[in-house]
């Protein structure tokens, strides 16, 4: 299964333009703490084993759900005072929670052989996957602006 290759999107240095004025200074901070977690996370996902010997792709499935959860959990645990950039990191969590349980769901039904839920747990790792390109041009284009 090809799964991991659905996160690819990763945010590049983008706070770095921001002006650096006193307010600046914090947005720049903050959405560099922030964009840090969220390419450590693509990184680690990047990095899960592949599924080998596993013929039902389960256990890729299940390394993905746990990066998926640790950058859910690392990205709530950045400190954040800008209410724009509190709320894209909220997203972003969701989001990622979402296709952790997602994975999960569908790790459970390959090792089931269960292909409805199969079909079902794609649908939702799908629609949760989707958000993620979105969000992260927010958070890019939230950190870019002056």
């Amino acid at each position: 299964m090809r799964h991991q290759s659905l996160f690819s999107a990763a945010i590049v240095g983008a706070a770095l333009l921001v002006g650096a004025t006193a307010c600046g200074q914090k947005k720049i901070t903050e959405c560099n703490q922030l964009i840090e977690v969220i390419n450590k996370g693509v990184e680690s996902l990047n990095k899960t084993p592949k599924g080998g010997a596993d013929p039902t792709g389960a256990n890729e499935l299940k390394s993905m759900a746990d990066a998926m959860d640790k950058v859910a959990a690392d990205a709530a645990k950045v400190e954040l005072t800008i209410p724009d950039l509190k709320k894209y990191s909220t997203e972003y969590q969701t989001m990622a929670k979402d296709v952790a349980k997602a994975a999960r769901d569908m790790a459970a039904a390959a090792e089931a052989k269960d292909l409805a839920k199969i079909n079902s747990a794609q649908a939702a790792l799908d629609k949760a996957v989707k958000q993620e390109d979105p969000l992260v041009d927010s958070i890019n284009k939230f950190c870019q602006a002056p």
